[in-house]
């Protein structure tokens, strides 16, 4: 039942504290791996500080370089990604029977509550992604963007490599689903930053954007 955590954190020195603590707090957690993703602050220091073994990468290569350098490293029969911004809501991942360990399914993820008038986005990133995954595998997922996410390692093997940039979470579902294993969304009270509607958020967005469909296009 050993779980290995994997949180990419670039400049999370604020708040990774609080997530590897409760990370390390989960039930059947055997280690947390952070992997700084070339930081300019101190998170490396505060998470080795906090209890988690930090694996550096000199250059910010981006999330899916991130999690494979982590998952290179990660010693656990599951796999249990966490956004570096959680804090401690990242205990949310607790859940009284954990649908990859019992062996309902290979891939579960997160999904938050909606919490009216909080952020400024339309919804169209998600969308995008909600539609590419149900066109490639005839599934509705209620949180494609979620990062929060348990794996088994047949379903982490399926998603190898994982795709660029903000895409990760949208071909790796597909991957999933395509070799046939099982995936289900669990609900969670898990809180983080959410992108506001301001010029960098909505530069933000359109990024995400593209790399969703960059995704899309190379899962085909």
């Amino acid at each position: 039942m050993s779980v290995s955590v994997l949180i990419p954190a670039y400049n999370e020195a604020e708040r990774i504290a609080a997530t590897v603590q409760a990370a390390l707090a989960l039930p059947h957690v055997s280690e947390v791996v952070v992997i700084d993703d070339g930081s300019s602050d101190t998170t490396s220091a505060i998470a080795e500080q906090a209890g988690a073994r930090v694996v550096r990468l000199e250059n910010n290569s981006g999330k899916a370089a991130a999690l494979m350098a982590g998952g290179r490293e990660a010693q656990g029969k599951y796999l249990l990604l966490l956004d570096a911004d959680l804090g401690s809501t990242a205990k949310e991942a607790a859940m009284r029977r954990p649908p990859v360990l019992s062996g309902e399914a290979d891939m579960s993820i997160a999904t938050f509550p909606v919490v009216p008038g909080r952020g400024g986005g339309a919804g169209i990133v998600v969308r995008t992604s909600r539609q590419g995954i149900f066109k490639a595998t005839g599934q509705t997922m209620k949180a494609p963007l979620s990062g929060q996410r348990c794996l088994n390692r047949a379903a982490w093997e399926a998603g190898q490599p994982l795709a660029s940039g903000f895409g990760v979470e949208t071909a790796l579902t597909i991957a999933v689903l395509r070799a046939g294993l099982k995936v289900l969304e669990v609900e969670t009270r898990m809180d983080h930053r959410v992108t506001q509607n301001d010029w960098r958020g909505r530069l933000h967005r359109l990024r995400q954007l593209r790399d969703v469909w960059r995704a899309l296009r190379s899962v085909g």
